[in-house]
């Protein structure tokens, strides 16, 4: 089967539509087009044109999604944690990609809110969690990641369905893994879809013995009503509070309110998508110790995070002057 690239189809789809006056159809479109207008956040402009290619992407992506998830399609790749002041490996986060028939290599953005509409979300992610905890296992059993965590996304229809704890439970024992080396993120959104139902579900995960992460942390104000009774034990701050630190004192103030609600209910606390040294060095003087991002590393397959886990350190010339920093700190 030939699928169109997006180009082509949208000249074809002017061309069809070019001198018809189907009402039904421009009904349709002006609708698509004012919902999208209003999920933007409104006061804006959205092209019919461009609706349509979204439409036409989506449809690609969910005709060959539900044939490769049991293929060789998908593979995992790992983002190291680190320990800002040593440089330590202290953690693992499994992330999907998706090998597409004729759009090459695939973030997870552009597949996970498909697979979610579609019912395979619950599929994926076993998928994902299975083959992580498979790697893991393996790395172990080669003597490597001993004093490392491994982090898998959940997403919410993941988190809610039924037989989650059971899966989690089976997939531990299936691998020989410690429960407490496994780290489930769950993000803001998940945990607000239905408090009571996530907090019996975190709590049954508990009881496993998994460790539980609220993952893009500060992007909502929902969850922090709840977080006093939710049985969790790390946050994660959003890349987009992290980015610019060091150059802006908006963000500052998040991330020191942040680091303070982490300190008040004793949870450990990761920074994400730390891409400079300002950035690193501004969340080490305010307590963050825990960072990930591309200052440190890329994802990377299987194979390359085995062997960054072996050497168990990553390299930090920027924290040349620790006395200096320790000062700062003080």
């Amino acid at each position: 089967m030939v699928i169109p690239s997006p180009e082509r189809s949208a000249l074809v789809w002017r061309r069809a539509y070019r001198g018809r006056d189907d009402s039904a159809d421009l009904l349709r479109r002006a609708d698509e087009a004012v919902l999208t207008a209003k999920r933007g956040g409104g006061n804006q402009v959205v092209v019919s044109d461009d609706l349509s290619l979204k439409r036409l992407f989506r449809n690609e992506i969910e005709l060959h999604l539900q044939g490769d998830i049991d293929r060789e399609a998908l593979l995992l790749h790992y983002l190291p944690e680190v320990d800002l002041w040593t440089g330590a490996i202290v953690a693992t986060e499994a992330l999907v990609r998706w090998r597409h028939p004729t759009r090459g290599l695939l973030l997870p953005d552009s597949f996970i809110g498909v697979a979610e509409s579609i019912n395979l979300a619950d599929e994926l992610g076993r998928w994902v969690l299975r083959n992580a905890c498979a790697d893991f296992s393996g790395w172990r059993s080669r003597g490597v990641g001993q004093n490392a965590a491994l982090r898998v996304n959940v997403s919410p229809l993941q988190l809610a369905g039924r037989g989650f704890v059971h899966t989690v439970a089976e997939t531990i024992e299936e691998f020989g893994i410690d429960a407490e080396s496994l780290c489930l993120e769950i993000t803001e959104r998940a945990v607000v879809h239905d408090i009571e139902s996530t907090r019996r579900t975190l709590a049954e995960l508990k009881e496993v013995g998994v460790q539980i992460a609220i993952d893009d942390f500060g992007t909502g104000y929902a969850v922090l009503s709840h977080l006093k009774s939710l049985p969790v034990d790390m946050l994660k701050i959003d890349a987009g509070f992290v980015r610019d630190l060091g150059s802006n004192a908006n963000d500052l103030a998040i991330i020191r309110a942040i680091i303070g609600l982490a300190e008040a209910f004793n949870l450990q606390l990761v920074a994400e998508g730390v891409e400079n040294p300002s950035a690193a060095l501004t969340l080490l003087q305010h307590g963050c110790r825990r960072a990930q991002g591309f200052l440190f590393s890329r994802p990377i397959p299987s194979g390359a995070m085995e062997t960054l886990l072996s050497s168990r350190w990553i390299s930090m010339p920027f924290l040349a002057n620790k006395d200096a920093l320790a000062e700062a700190v003080i």
